[in-house]
């Protein structure tokens, strides 16, 4: 009877052990996936190469399973090749860096998976709304978005307290005309003899940064749905031209406003010639190394009656293939590329506030703060392929508003319907 009971006891100790490890979590499958990194050099150490291993390094920690090659593309043109002879090949590739107007073509050739079924509905509420319609195409997400160069403006403490004049914020914003007024307190002759001027921005065709006068009374250049061309519609146009008229009536811009590009823009302002610019958060970077007084505030705000920034987007797209481990442990890297992990991980990896609520670390100080809470208000272009053809013509017509040569309403009409007919060629293709 002894002998009875104990095989049953066995017997019951054995179907138990049987039934645990059927419930066990199983371990995932090793995997490799291939990560393109524009910058990275194998054979070098310099701060980018660097960084692009710390990346890895720190991911492949968190999920041991996965391993990531890196495969480095350089910033020219043939590193395009590069990328570009991968994507269509479908091999060697899994995750790579994508601009928002390629996305379209990647869509309609199949190239690039949908991101949706491997996003939470955390991250999904997490996610700025506006930072994933920069990344839908035909009503799908097909990337993860990862930061936005949200532009800003930068002002001289030094000039502000001199001139009697207290920086706007978020809370209590410049009006357009409280900033033009303000303008003009700041174009003076100073102690020196230094001729100040009040603003200027970066406007050489191809180099613009003014994009948020597109949006500050109501307009856009393309509508949500990106099949139409309104940048010529009234609420646009009375942007671009509050913008030239700084220049053309108000006269608080230096005399080649509307010629000068990025590099002498912010050489201006560095050098005390103008005390108040529109840029990207790059330049904060440029002005501690420099040991620069600055502040940054947010964009004046115009008919719309809204605060308004816009910006680059930093975004990471998935290779579609027929592995499903590879490419969920792709998705699995996309999403540590762009979300909080990679902070905590890499302090001072974002070079630029990022696109998720709960992701912070951009805001290490009050300048970055300010930048990183306008993310919020920004307004971004949906994403669709312009011809550069048609690019250059546009930038072209905008630097004529600028320097007086056409008005904002007649450059923006003549180039409307060139800039309708590529986007209907688009449609059709899609």
């Amino acid at each position: 009877m002894q002998t009875r009971r104990l095989l049953h006891f066995f017997v019951l100790l054995t179907i138990l052990a049987a039934s645990l490890s059927a419930c066990a979590p199983k371990e995932p499958e090793p995997v490799t996936i291939l990560y393109y990194r524009r910058g990275y050099d194998a054979t070098k150490t310099d701060a980018s190469s660097e960084k692009a291993r710390l990346i890895v390094s720190s991911f492949q920690k968190r999920y041991p399973h996965i391993t990531v090659q890196l495969v480095g593309i350089p910033y020219t043109p043939e590193g395009t090749a590069q990328l570009e002879a991968a994507l269509e090949a479908r091999e060697g590739i899994n995750v790579f860096s994508v601009s928002p107007g390629a996305l379209p073509d990647l869509v309609r050739r199949g190239i690039i998976s949908h991101v949706e079924p491997f996003m939470s509905k955390e991250d999904k509420a997490d996610y700025y709304e506006n930072a994933l319609q920069i990344a839908t195409v035909n009503g799908k997400v097909y990337a993860w978005p990862q930061w936005v160069t949200a532009v800003a403006m930068y002002g001289n403490p030094e000039y502000f307290e001199e001139r009697g004049i207290t920086p706007p914020t978020i809370e209590d914003p410049w009006t357009w005309e409280e900033f033009v007024e303000a303008s003009h307190k700041l174009t003076f002759t100073s102690a020196d003899g230094t001729q100040v001027y009040g603003f200027s921005v970066s406007s050489l065709p191809g180099q613009e940064l003014y994009l948020p006068a597109f949006y500050i009374d109501g307009g856009r250049v393309r509508s949500p749905d990106a099949r139409t061309f309104t940048l010529h519609e009234p609420e646009a146009v009375s942007g671009l031209q509050k913008l030239a008229d700084l220049h053309l009536v108000e006269n608080v811009t230096p005399p080649d406003f509307g010629t000068m590009g990025q590099i002498d823009v912010r050489k201006q302002f560095k050098e005390g010639m103008v005390a108040m610019v529109m840029e990207t958060p790059s330049f904060i970077a440029e002005l501690e190394s420099e040991s620069l007084p600055f502040v940054v505030f947010p964009n004046p705000v115009g008919e719309s009656g809204h605060l308004v920034t816009t910006g680059g987007f930093g975004m990471f797209g998935v290779v579609q293939v027929e592995d499903e481990n590879a490419l969920a442990a792709s998705h699995l890297f996309a999403r540590y590329l762009t979300g909080l992990e990679v902070a905590e991980d890499i302090p001072g990896y974002y070079l630029a506030p990022s696109l998720r609520r709960s992701n912070t670390a951009y805001a290490t100080d009050a300048n970055r703060t300010v930048i990183s809470r306008l993310v919020a208000y920004g307004i971004y272009e949906p994403p669709t392929q312009i011809s550069d053809e048609v690019n250059e013509l546009l930038a072209n017509a905008l630097q004529s508003i600028l320097l007086g040569v056409k008005t904002a309403q007649q450059a923006m009409e003549e180039i409307a319907l060139i800039y309708q007919q590529e986007l209907d060629k688009q449609a059709v293709s899609e």
